[in-house]
Formats: C-alpha cells, sequence, structure tokens
C-alpha cells in the first residue's frame, strides 16, 4: 500500500514539473495590434486638410465676353439664394461668400474645395426672354475646375483654371489662401449656356469669368507644418500683400 502512494505522489509531481516547463500563450500587448488587423497609414508631411473658415471669391466678366454677350441681347444680373433675379449694378463684379471647405498641399499645388454661397449670377435674354441662373459655385482645387448649377439642375463642370503652387498661394502671416485667375468654359458648359440663353455668345475653351478669392483659413494651424511649406523669409507674404494680386490688371466690370 505504501508502495502505491508512493507512485501516485511521483506521478503527480512529474506532471507538476511537465506543466511548470511547458509556456503560456502570448497575450496582446496593448500596443500589439489585434492579428489580421491593418495598421493605421500614416499621413504623409504637408497633407493636412485645413479648414477654410470663410473669406469672398469676386467674379467678373472678361472684357471680350461681356461685349459679346451684350451683342447678341444677354445681359447680366444678380440671383440671391432663393432664386430672385435682380439687376446688376455693381461694377466691380459680383462676391459671393465662401461659407466652408479646406485647403491641402497636393503635389506642390493647392489642393482641396472651397463652397461658396448658394447665390449666383444670371444671364436674361432679353429677347428670347429666357434666363439662366447659375448658383451652388463650388471651387474645386485639387481638379482646377469650378462647379456650378444651372437653373437648379446638377452640379456640372462650368470652368477651369490653372492651379496655383501652393507656397506662392498660402500668405502664412494672414492666415488666407490667395488666388487671381481666369477661368475658361468648358465645351459642355458653353454648349448648354447657349441652348438655354438661345446665343452663341459662348465658346469652349473662351473665357468665362476671372476670379479674385480671399479664402480665411483656420488660425489654430500652423500653416507651414501642415501645408509643408518649408522655410519662407517673412517677406514673402508681405511682398505679396503690396503688390495686391494685381493679376495683370484685367478690368472688373460687367
Amino acid at each position: 500500500m505504501r508502495a502505491r502512494h508512493l507512485a501516485t505522489a511521483a506521478a503527480l509531481a512529474l506532471t507538476t514539473a511537465l506543466l511548470a516547463a511547458t509556456p503560456a500563450p502570448a497575450q496582446p500587448s496593448a500596443t500589439t495590434p489585434p492579428s489580421g488587423s491593418r495598421p493605421a497609414p500614416a499621413r504623409p508631411a504637408g497633407h493636412t486638410e485645413v479648414p477654410v473658415e470663410g473669406g469672398s471669391a469676386r467674379f467678373a466678366t472678361p472684357p471680350a465676353l461681356l461685349a459679346a454677350l451684350k451683342a447678341r441681347g444677354v445681359a447680366l444680373a444678380d440671383v440671391d439664394r432663393r432664386g430672385t433675379v435682380t439687376p446688376h449694378h455693381d461694377s466691380g463684379g459680383i462676391s459671393l461668400a465662401i461659407k466652408g471647405g479646406a485647403v491641402t498641399n497636393s503635389g506642390g499645388k493647392a489642393g482641396g474645395e472651397l463652397r461658396l454661397a448658394d447665390a449666383g449670377i444670371a444671364l436674361v435674354n432679353r429677347t428670347a426672354k429666357k434666363t439662366v441662373k447659375v448658383t451652388g459655385f463650388t471651387v474645386d482645387l485639387g481638379q482646377g475646375t469650378l462647379r456650378a448649377r444651372l437653373n437648379r439642375g446638377p452640379s456640372m463642370t462650368v470652368g477651369t483654371f490653372t492651379r496655383p503652387a501652393i507656397a506662392s498661394a498660402i500668405d502664412t502671416h494672414a492666415a488666407a489662401l490667395r488666388m487671381d485667375t481666369g477661368i475658361t468654359v468648358t465645351a459642355a458648359a458653353a454648349a448648354k449656356l447657349n441652348a438655354a440663353l438661345g446665343t452663341t455668345g459662348f465658346t469652349g475653351g473662351g473665357p468665362l469669368l476671372h476670379a479674385r478669392i480671399d479664402a480665411a483659413l483656420d488660425r489654430s494651424v500652423d500653416l507651414a507644418t501642415a501645408l509643408n511649406l518649408g522655410h519662407r523669409p517673412a517677406s514673402t507674404d508681405a511682398g505679396r500683400r503690396s503688390a495686391g494680386l494685381a493679376g495683370g490688371g484685367v478690368p472688373w466690370e460687367w
């Protein structure tokens, strides 16, 4: 009997020793992602979206287009966010508020989007008694396009422009994106405008608008870091502001 007890005790001791020698399963650490999960991609330097907090976009009709439209009996008017058309009296063009958007550094060029107020421009053919309301403007900085709705229809690309270099477009001291550029009409938009107005005043690839944009950016953001602007002398922004962004002296008239 004593021998049997001794054998049992020896077997239990051997089992305990084997269990102690077996390593425990590894537990995932707090910093190790679960098996099968994908790590979040790192955001490249300079690709931060900087929120747009306001500002304005001022549009003027180039003189050549203005003359061509007047010769065909087409006049320009204002249209408010409710769709009401009123005569246009401001010789300096039409100014629309910027209500939102974001700016990024897209390959060294300005990227992002600017969303403008719901008001816009109306074109009135008094002879044919036809009107086109152009509203819902969106400036796609990344694509270099201006989108809008014609007579409350779906948004479409109405014009294109040359994308500015991000370093020259950003005023870090004023926390603003500034643009002074010409916009050419797309062939599709020219065809729609001509058909809706019963005229031939628009030609694809021809001038559509001249735009001066001053978008206020989030002042809490370090723009030089967020937009990967690098080291820039303080005189760079000040010099551009003093130049007044003349843009070649394009007349601002309707």
